[in-house]
């Protein structure tokens, strides 16, 4: 990219969600206001992986004994607490409201039977990385792709941290043009599950058209929704839970990636 996204682009999407619960109080609208909770987890959950993704770096790039490594270890701690308090707040939203006409990009979460672990915190600097030491820079090539610049930024700077060639698109469609110029030389891809146009799901499904190998991972601050979990059966499919850290990053990425054995 261009330039490193600011703290700005933060303020515009907080000053447009304070604009739409106005207008949610003036029309009373519980549709509206269904929408708008959708909005507000969206953006809570790309804010933590924003700070996550930093704190994680910066963790990667810090030796245990640095006075300042235990202060980040429980900012991560805190990360935790406040995504399963927006779990928590979620279910409440599912249980007392209902979301309908919902556009597929804003759908609420889907209570599933399965639970879903939390992201591990990072074990010591370099957990999961090393089997990314040995390869040869460029070795394999990452799609990310996501529509908030910031959350691209940052998920950039973690996969080239663990040693991958990293290309981004801003949206699905983008996406399959980068994917179709490049066939053959993209390893993986890692899927936002929530943009404007067409969605994770609904961009994979138009990837497997041009490769019906290709190797995706859906990333999602939400837990696994029934559309979700229909990808899963899909081969070659993974699931990656916002905010994650550079560790849980390189553990998700490995079972897709592996050094050949005579590297």
């Amino acid at each position: 990219m261009a330039e490193v996204p600011t703290y700005q682009e933060l303020k515009s999407k907080i000053a447009a969600l304070e604009l739409a619960l106005d207008s949610l109080r003036t029309r009373s609208k519980m549709k509206d206001g269904d929408r708008i909770f959708g909005r507000l987890a969206h953006e809570f959950n790309n804010l933590m992986m924003v700070i996550q993704g930093n704190i994680s770096i910066m963790l990667h790039d810090t030796t245990i004994d640095n006075p300042g490594y235990e202060r980040l270890k429980h900012m991560e701690r805190y990360i935790k607490s406040s995504t399963q308090i927006m779990d928590t707040l979620l279910d409440y939203v599912e249980t007392h409201l209902e979301f309908k006409d919902l556009p597929s990009s804003l759908d609420p979460p889907l209570k599933s039977d399965r639970p879903v672990p939390p992201p591990p915190l990072s074990q010591g600097v370099h957990r999961g990385i090393d089997i990314y030491r040995q390869a040869s820079t460029g070795k394999y090539r990452t799609l990310l792709v996501d529509d908030e610049a910031l959350i691209l930024d940052v998920g950039k700077r973690m996969l080239v941290k663990i040693g991958l060639d990293v290309m981004t698109a801003e949206n699905g469609m983008s996406a399959v043009d980068i994917y179709t110029r490049e066939k053959g030389r993209i390893d993986l891809v890692i899927l936002d599950m929530i943009m404007p146009g067409i969605d994770g799901v609904e961009t994979y499904r138009l990837l497997k058209e041009v490769d019906p190998h290709v190797k995706v991972l859906i990333s999602s601050g939400y837990r696994k929704d029934e559309r979700v979990e229909a990808f899963l059966k899909e081969p070659f499919t993974g699931f990656l839970k916002k905010p994650f850290s550079i560790a849980h990053l390189s553990d998700a990425v490995k079972k897709f990636l592996r050094p050949s054995p005579t590297d």
